[in-house]
This record gives structure tokens, sequence and C-alpha cells, in this order.
């Protein structure tokens, strides 16, 4: 195997410097920034073996502390919303409407982690560490991001250690286009095994509620386009689906016949966020244009959102002294 990591600094306005490492295995590369703990590009090849990015990528660094779409981010300690912005004893100030979103604006994606690279036989990946003591969660926290490089597949595995009781239900925020940005992604295709999907109130905070998603537009067991989506549901998708207790692989694939290219995800969560993009955040600029309607998915593997509030759902509580991984692997493809 035939690996490259190059790394560069970036002088930002603050006067700190951002880190960009890139690592390649000649089959796969990625672009990840110390801010954030950012996965920030990846360049897979289409069936006519073009290497392009296919991961929608904000173009200027001094924006990245505001990055109100949270592109190729870590979100946590707790990716999602928080009702209230508060739970037992715990309050935080809220940044969206009444409540938090994402773990606010001292969260794990407005810091900058610690790194070190490593390769050997299988494998070229990064691994970057933080001590969170600024989020407002109790800690401090331990987290630790991996992203690893073995053939065609990127595994990402998130780990977190408190000293105290906390909360712990990270997520890696990407927006997914496989057609590198060329065309919107109305003609992707996914399917997702999920067979319930999680109510939600007029702020998108779940009701308690795991609704049936039979015969209705949150079903994805059989191949399904964005376009084909937003005929029956024109906001498209911002919703969180559940995945069967019983599946013995918790998978979702996501294609596009234009480039070939396919994303096959195998998953130890309990659910996925999807989110079309329909109606995205219009301050960032990709690709030297602003971003607009369906120009990629974010595709958010975590827990239940708001599970501290639904003590009938798997508990996001962190013991102290106990870690605790999830883990995903990202397969790329080409039909």
């Amino acid at each position: 195997m035939s690996c490259a990591i190059i790394e560069k600094e970036i002088p930002l306005l603050s006067g700190k410097k951002l880190h960009e490492i890139t690592l390649s295995n000649g089959i796969l590369t990625i672009v990840v920034h110390n801010f954030g703990a950012r996965l920030h590009k990846i360049f897979t090849p289409d069936r006519n073996g073009q290497f392009e990015n296919i991961l929608l990528s904000r173009d200027n660094p001094d924006t990245y502390e505001k990055d109100s779409g949270y592109y190729g981010l870590i979100c946590g300690p707790v990716a999602g919303r928080i009702a209230r912005a508060a739970y037992d004893d715990i309050k935080f100030e809220a940044n969206e409407g009444r409540n938090l979103l994402h773990s606010g604006e001292k969260s794990w994606e407005r810091q900058f982690w610690n790194y070190k690279t490593y390769q050997n036989e299988h494998a070229v990946g990064i691994e970057l560490t933080l001590t969170d003591t600024i989020s407002g969660f109790p800690g401090p926290i331990q987290a630790k991001v991996r992203y690893e490089l073995s053939e065609n597949r990127l595994k990402v595995d998130l780990t977190g250690l408190s000293n105290s009781d906390t909360l712990f239900n990270p997520a890696w925020h990407p927006y997914f286009n496989l057609t590198a940005d060329h065309e919107n992604t109305l003609g992707h295709i996914l399917n997702v095994p999920c067979d319930r999907v999680v109510e939600a109130d007029d702020e998108n905070i779940p009701t308690g509620k795991l609704l049936d998603v039979t015969n209705t537009p949150y079903d994805l067991r059989q191949d399904t386009t964005i376009e084909q989506i937003q005929e029956k549901l024109s906001v498209g998708f911002d919703n969180c689906f559940v995945f069967p207790e019983h599946l013995a692989e918790k998978n979702l694939t996501l294609s596009d016949r234009i480039s070939g290219r396919k994303l096959t995800c195998v998953t130890d969560r309990q659910a996925v966020v999807i989110y079309t993009a329909t109606n995205p955040e219009q301050n960032s600029t990709i690709a030297g244009r602003k971003m607009t309607s369906n120009r990629g998915i974010a595709i958010e593997f975590q827990e239940l959102p708001d599970a501290v509030h639904h003590s009938e759902w798997k508990s996001i509580r962190l013991p102290a002294g106990e870690s605790r991984t999830f883990s995903t692997t990202y397969t790329f493809s080409v039909e």
C-alpha cells in the first residue's frame, strides 16, 4: 500500500494557525483540519477513474468559527438538539431559539484539537484528541476522533471518557455530493432500512413518539431518489431515522447514476439524521459559490436526539470513568 501524509499550516486572521493534514492510501484521499476535528474533503474516483472531492467544503478558513452549516465537523459532546437548553440542573446558553443545537458555541466543533498521524501495513490514519473543559457539559471530557483509511474504506471512531457523569452523543456532520458538486443531489438514490422516524414538533424537538414509516415519505427501505422524496415532501428531510433493534447490520447506501459513485455505510449507532439541505443556510461559500438548495445531503449517525429528556429511550449518559466508542465505516465503490 502506497501511503502519503502531508501537513501544512494555514494562518488565520485571528493570529492562530490551522493545521491541515492530507492522508492518502492510493485509493482514497482525505483532508482533515484540527479545528473542529473537521474532515474537510474526501477524494474518490468516479466510474471513469476521475478523482474528485465528494464533500461540500467551505472555502474560507477564517469563517470556520461561525460555521452555521457544520460542514464536515464533529458535533459534540452531544449532536442534535437539547430541549430548553437544559437537563437535570445543567443549563446552557441557547443557540437555536430556546434550545441547544450541537452543544452550542463552545462545543467540540469550535475548539482546536491535538493530533497525531500513523500508518501501518494496512492503514493510514489520524487520531485527534481534545480535553473539553469549556463546552458547559460536566467533565473534563477526554474526546478522541480517529479517521482511518484502509483500501476503499474510511472508518470513523468517536470516543469519550469523562471525570464526571456527563452526556455523550457525538456525530460527524458531512454533506455528500457524489457528483463532486457538478450537479445537485436530487438524482441521488437513498436506501435505508430504518422502520421508524422520530416525531418532532415545530422546533424540531422530539415529542417522544417513534412513527412507523410504512406508506409515508419517510420509507426509504427501497431505492428512493431525493427528487422522489421532495415530490411527496416539498421541504425535504431534516429527520432522525431509527434502525430496527433486531437488525444484524445497520447500514445505509447513497448512490449516483451520473458519476457511478456509491457510498455504503455500516454503523453501530442507533439512528441516522438525514438532512437534504432543501432549505439550507446560505452564508457559506462552497467552491466559489454560495450554498444553494439540494447541493449536498448531510448524513449524521448518532443516538436518538434529546434522549436525556426521554427515559424510555436508550440513555446517552456517560458515567464517570467509563469509556465509550462509536464506530461507522464508509465504503466507496463505483457501479
